[in-house]
């Protein structure tokens, strides 16, 4: 069933959960996750998604072989992209993806806590694979619409 116009702010299932307004956007859309690491792909787009998993896996495996704890951070999503904050008591910056960088985002089959969004690095021109694991199951829904 298509959504009239005047009713696609409005909350309804065919339009997955809000997670806010256009005044929200702009400002940024506040998650809490703990990062688990991030991998380069290679400078060629990535072709199907397995090849997106796969990478999301050998950075969780990778990361869990060396004994790299997991760090608490705050990714905001607005409209000028995706920015990832340590939550430490100075807030510094790890990265900030621009909007039009971000090439995919994706959840793990196998635990629906982990999710990744991969973006194109300006500087480099290769995609890098993100991971993330949420600290609630529900918001990983929410991250994805």
């Amino acid at each position: 069933m298509p959504i009239s116009p005047s009713k696609q702010n409005e909350a309804s299932p065919e339009r997955g959960m809000p997670v806010g307004s256009e005044i929200a956007l702009q400002h940024g859309i506040h998650f809490e996750a703990k990062y688990i690491g991030s991998m380069e792909m290679g400078s060629s787009r990535p072709g199907a998604r397995f090849e997106i998993l796969a990478a999301m896996r050998r950075v969780r495996y990778e990361f869990k072989a060396r004994n790299i704890k997991k760090r608490p951070v705050d990714i905001v999503v607005s409209v000028d992209g995706v920015k990832v904050v340590l939550q430490r008591k100075r807030k510094k910056q790890k990265y900030m993806d621009e909007s039009k960088m971000v090439f995919y985002v994706a959840h793990d089959s196998y635990d629906l806590q982990i999710f990744c969004y991969v973006a194109r690095d300006g500087a480099s021109n290769s995609f890098k694979c993100n991971v993330f694991k949420c600290p609630d199951k529900g918001k990983v829904h929410v991250l994805k619409v």
